[in-house]
């Protein structure tokens, strides 16, 4: 069993950090692009190429993880968790997931000191809860599914496909199929600039 990281990918500037981040992780990356990006060539890190969505698309981010999911091969049994491509994961991340073996994992996620203007985004911690589950209080990032519930499975072209998403999944499944690890850290938006003290 393994841990895949799905990460629609544009920010090129963030290419190199993340990959050194994900390094000290025994994870499988999947950078998710639409251009022409060359990546290492490493055993763990496979990059899944999509065509250019067609213009009514809005939120390309979704788009392009609905691609990876219809064609991309998907292990029933490994975890996968999605990343946008300047969020970070707590170092000890994985050590308080050891020994979880439930289908579903759902993880807290800190938002950094400060909301750059002009952002949507607030600052804070968002402390995973069942009573969040695809409601306001929760990002789609905090949410760790094994690949046989995602195989099939569609995000919607709106801004909240992520809670959309969740709640779903909530709904769908039996809950003590869920495990709440709420001092599991997602850094949310890591790179981006005047968010986080560093």
């Amino acid at each position: 069993m393994r841990y895949h990281v799905l990460m629609p990918f544009h920010r090129i500037k963030n290419k190199n950090i993340i990959i050194k981040h994900l390094r000290q992780f025994n994870v499988v990356l999947h950078p998710i692009i639409n251009e022409s990006i060359e990546f290492p060539k490493e055993n763990w890190i496979k990059p899944f190429v999509f065509g250019s969505p067609p213009p009514e698309v809005r939120w390309v981010y979704y788009y392009a993880l609905n691609k990876f999911i219809g064609r991309a091969e998907i292990i029933d049994d490994d975890y996968y968790m999605f990343l946008s491509d300047d969020d970070f994961i707590e170092p000890n991340f994985f050590e308080k997931l050891k020994g979880i073996d439930t289908d579903f994992i759902v993880v807290s996620m800190k938002r950094g000191d400060t909301a750059p203007p002009g952002t949507r985004y607030g600052a804070g911690t968002l402390t995973c809860s069942w009573r969040k589950m695809g409601r306001r209080g929760m990002g789609g990032e905090q949410l760790i599914l094994k690949g046989k519930h995602l195989k099939n499975e569609k995000f919607l072209d709106m801004h909240i496909a992520d809670k959309k998403f969740a709640s779903k999944m909530w709904f769908l499944n039996a809950h003590e199929n869920f495990t709440f690890v709420p001092d599991a850290y997602i850094w949310f938006n890591f790179l981006e600039p005047g968010r986080w003290n560093k």
